[in-house]
């Protein structure tokens, strides 16, 4: 992925980002009790995704959305499974922008050549969720 520096960053007006929707319901346990969203975040809540844990396929991501039970963003490492219909957006929200700035991991920039590579990712990662879903 084309990642800036922090320098570039907190002068960006817009960049563009992966960003998906955390899930309405999943099985959790032994018991496949159903839950609803995930520990963190509300069901269908909008979260900005950085791919910086690569390893085994992304099975954690780390992302910013509004948790639960506060109306400020955080930055969380989370299943990539509680994620779906992952897309590529330009981000304008300050309150976003400044949280990726202040990040201690590289998010994107607004060139074309990252809008490309985050189009791709959003393929796989969508052909991913749809396997788990069929297995």
């Amino acid at each position: 992925m084309d990642c800036i520096n922090k320098e570039d960053q907190t002068s960006a007006e817009w960049r563009w980002c992966l960003v998906g929707n955390i899930v309405e319901t999943h099985e959790f346990g032994e018991e496949h009790e159903i839950r609803y969203g995930n520990k963190q975040f509300r069901p269908g809540a909008k979260v900005f995704i950085n791919l910086v844990y690569g390893g085994m396929g992304h099975e954690n991501i780390l992302v910013i959305g509004v948790p639960r039970h506060m109306k400020q963003y955080i930055e969380v490492v989370i299943r990539r499974k509680h994620v779906c219909n992952f897309r590529v957006q330009k981000v304008y929200k300050p309150a976003v922008l400044k949280l990726m700035s202040a990040s201690e991991w590289d998010w994107w920039d607004n060139s074309d050549d990252t809008r490309a590579s985050l189009e791709k990712s959003a393929e796989w990662m969508n052909a991913a969720a749809e396997d788990n879903l069929n297995m």
